[in-house]
């Protein structure tokens, strides 16, 4: 006669099988989510190497090299120890981190890079020590220029290989989750053939707790990350509910810290922005200053270099992406004062703000833009005499800047499509200089949020009004 299992027996063989379907997945998410962790924390650090080698080959290798040109720096000093030497070092770093053969080669070719323009630079230091004239080393300073702007490009190639990396794997991550779930749904299959045979109590102590975890895996499924099972009295189940309520946490992690290193990667291009000053205003602005100087007009000179000097000074601000009111405004006033000057009678303008409001911090650089707008795009296209107006108002939650000019402005159809283009928080590709409408529009988006606006309104032949809301910080 066959025996009979006991009630004990059906419990214990139910639950080693429910140990043994309950352990594949963890090893499944041990072995292979840890695996993609690692490249994907390894692709996220070469990215943020990357910026940070891409930021010292734009903004110190040229300015370093010049030095060596015109002297601040002598030759055995700049061998001892260069900014190139720390570019190669970090460069050989990030590729011992590197897995695939296009990182590799990509990192390789940035590599020849650095040799070329080591070859550029012993030439120079050739020269300077066999005292050949400066205008043979500035003349190889061209070719200097142009392969590092290369480098730059090359890195930033090497970047995106990285944010693709990344990007494959969440996606193969996310394509192991929905096999993970229908793993689950299989072991729910199983459990419930099994709790049918076992009576109630069985029925209460693992059929409840799995119709918990369906619940979560389709939460999951569904993108409802903040979605937690209550955890079951049974050891086996407990384990594997706290398994997936850890992946739902851990997901969320990954998918927040990806969106942070996103916003930081959008912050880093935009301060490279802020960075690149229009380089024909300066020159514009020295030529100026040159030429009043030799017709003896030493006031103007003096007033010129104060406005062009505190301009420069407000633009880098130490790295700092908010100033108070107060140096927005004279940072627009530089900017205005050296135009007023370059153009005399043809260009006027009025600065009204509030007093109250000059100590209160605001986004670097959100009015000059505006306004060069105003002198560039409106007043000279018009023959009377220009004029700009930045004036502020206040209330108790926001700031409102305004941009007027009387320039030319814009038909109604331009318009609507300026407009248009701001809601969508596009870039001006074609605006010079860097800046301009879209650009502080993006800005603000990226600083501010939906707090923020910028709006136009403009009449043909009438002039043009800018206006930007920004929440008030003090």
């Amino acid at each position: 006669m066959e025996k009979i299992a006991s009630i004990k027996e059906i419990f214990e063989q139910t639950n080693r099988l429910l140990f043994s379907i309950t352990l594949i997945p963890l090893l499944v998410i041990s072995i292979f989510y840890t695996r993609n962790i690692l490249v994907y924390r390894s692709a996220l650090a070469n990215v943020e190497e990357a910026n940070a080698v891409s930021t010292i080959v734009q903004e110190n290798v040229l300015e370093e090299v010049w030095d060596l040109v015109f002297g601040l720096i002598d030759v055995p000093a700049y061998e001892a120890g260069n900014e190139l030497d720390k570019v190669r070092q970090a460069i050989e770093a990030i590729q011992a981190n590197t897995t695939t053969a296009k990182e590799a080669a990509t990192l390789d070719v940035a590599l020849r890079t650095l040799d070329t323009l080591d070859k550029y630079i012993a030439e120079m230091e050739s020269n300077i020590q066999n005292e050949r004239p400066v205008d043979e080393n500035e003349a190889i300073m061209v070719q200097v220029d142009a392969v590092t702007v290369l480098l730059y490009g090359i890195l930033q190639d090497f970047v995106r290989v990285e944010i693709e990396i990344a990007g494959a794997t969440s996606d193969d991550m996310l394509v192991s989750l929905y096999y993970l779930i229908l793993f689950e749904l299989v072991i729910v299959l199983i459990i419930v053939y099994y709790a049918r045979k076992n009576n109630r109590f069985l029925t209460r102590q693992i059929q409840e707790p799995l119709h918990d975890l369906i619940v979560l895996s389709e939460e999951l499924s569904q993108g409802h990350l903040d979605y937690r099972a209550e955890e079951p009295e049974v050891a086996e189940l407990r384990v594997v509910t706290e398994s997936m309520n850890d992946m739902a946490h851990n997901l969320r992690i990954l998918i927040e810290d990806n969106a942070m290193k996103q916003f930081d990667l959008a912050q880093s291009e935009l301060r490279v922005l802020q960075a690149q000053i229009t380089p024909h205003f300066i020159y514009n602005t020295l030529d100026a200053i040159l030429s009043l100087a030799e017709q003896g007009n030493s006031e103007q000179v003096k007033t010129m270099t104060y406005a062009l000097s505190d301009f420069l000074r407000i633009s880098l601000s130490k790295g700092q992406d908010w100033i108070t009111v107060e140096k927005e405004i004279r940072h627009v006033e530089d900017y205005l004062t050296i135009l007023q000057i370059r153009y005399g009678a043809m260009l006027a303008f009025e600065i009204d703000i509030p007093e109250a409001i000059l100590q209160t911090e605001v986004l670097k650089m959100i009015l000059q833009p505006l306004v060069e707008n105003a002198v560039y795009h409106g007043t000279k296209h018009v023959r009377r005499a220009g004029k700009v107006i930045v004036a502020a108002t206040c209330s108790e939650d926001t700031i409102q800047f305004s941009v007027t000019d009387n320039g030319i402005g814009m038909q109604e159809e331009r318009l609507l499509e300026i407009r248009k283009r701001l809601d969508q928080a596009a870039v001006d590709e074609t605006s010079e200089g860097g800046f301009g409408l879209y650009n502080v529009r993006k800005r603000l988006l990226l600083y501010y949020g939906a707090a923020a606006s910028l709006t136009i309104d403009s009449s043909y032949r009438k002039g043009t009004t800018v206006t930007v809301t920004v929440p008030k910080f003090i």
